[in-house]
């Protein structure tokens, strides 16, 4: 079943947290390709493409921190997530 948000929800962290605890790397890589090819996927849909595809895309990467080793947990490959993003924009 797609989760479907409208509005400011669609970058919130919960929601983030929520994709990334449940599917994996692969699903939520696999729902963005979805996403790209036909402008719809099966892991969750938000108001604007741009929009879905970029909360899946923190979501996968999130999920492949802890999967590999990186982070322990979700809560901590979000915070390093935020530190680097932190980071980026401060250049």
């Amino acid at each position: 079943m797609i989760q479907e948000i409208v509005g400011e929800d669609c970058l919130d962290i919960q929601i983030i947290r929520e994709l990334a605890e449940k599917h994996t790397h692969a699903e939520l890589e696999h729902c963005i390709d979805q996403q790209i090819a036909e402008g719809k996927n099966d892991c969750w849909c938000c108001e604007t493409a741009e929009e879905t595809v970029n909360t899946l895309s923190k979501a996968s990467y999130l999920k492949q921190m802890v999967e590999t080793g990186k982070a322990q947990n979700i809560p901590e490959a979000m915070r390093l997530l935020a530190k680097s993003m932190r980071s980026i924009q401060q250049k």
